[in-house]
């Protein structure tokens, strides 16, 4: 099994999963980095759609990019119940998105960055659909020593210190970068009963 075929086979029930994780307050957190309003945003590693489906409710569009097409379908049909018309789900690689050149006016990430092998890659593509003076916004868990989330949920990275994301933002060129440890925590239990608690950043910059 691979990240994808693991997301894929969880997806229906993430929701109740991802809310033993972290708690709702980080979506508030996240979504007051920067003013939304009537802007073209889109939600990387949107899984069921925990950052997406609040974006919506300001946003004039917001493309929700996600490799699993089962938690695509899981947003999806949250979208059409909460009569959200204008997410737009598809199915996409973090390195390499169908989406324009300079035409987003905020990317988000939340928890996903480090299920992408190569991090600084996916961060020179929120660059790219940046337009000039856009944002960025980055949400995930600062190093941790828990391997077992290696093998139990397929991360490629163990957490992030704040150097490390500093470091990328700046080598792709973004500016005013700034990073946020936040008071909440990510915490989870692998099937041994091993138990791994970390703090949770946000780092925001603009093109």
């Amino acid at each position: 099994m691979n990240s994808v075929e693991y997301f894929n086979n969880i997806a229906d029930k993430w929701n109740v999963i991802r809310s033993d994780y972290f708690e709702e307050k980080l979506k508030y957190k996240v979504l007051s980095k920067v003013d939304i309003k009537n802007k073209v945003v889109a939600d990387l590693g949107c899984g069921s759609g925990f950052i997406s489906l609040a974006l919506a409710s300001d946003a004039a569009l917001v493309f929700s990019v996600d490799n699993s097409i089962n938690m695509l379908k899981v947003l999806k049909k949250s979208a059409q119940e909460k009569v959200l018309n204008n997410v737009y789900p598809f199915k996409s690689s973090l390195t390499d998105i169908s989406l324009f050149d300079e035409s987003l006016d905020a990317v988000f990430i939340n928890m996903a960055l480090h299920h992408i092998k190569d991090a600084k890659k996916a961060i020179s593509e929120m660059y790219r659909m940046l337009k000039k003076g856009g944002t960025v916004v980055i949400s995930d868990v600062k190093k941790h020593n828990g391997e077992w989330a290696r093998e139990e949920m397929f991360d490629e990275w163990l957490g992030f210190s704040n150097e490390e994301i500093n470091g990328w933002l700046k080598e792709t060129n973004f500016k005013n970068t700034n990073i946020e440890n936040t008071d909440l925590f990510c915490k989870g239990y692998s099937s041994k009963g091993e138990y791994t608690k970390t703090g949770i950043f946000i780092a925001s910059a603009i093109k």
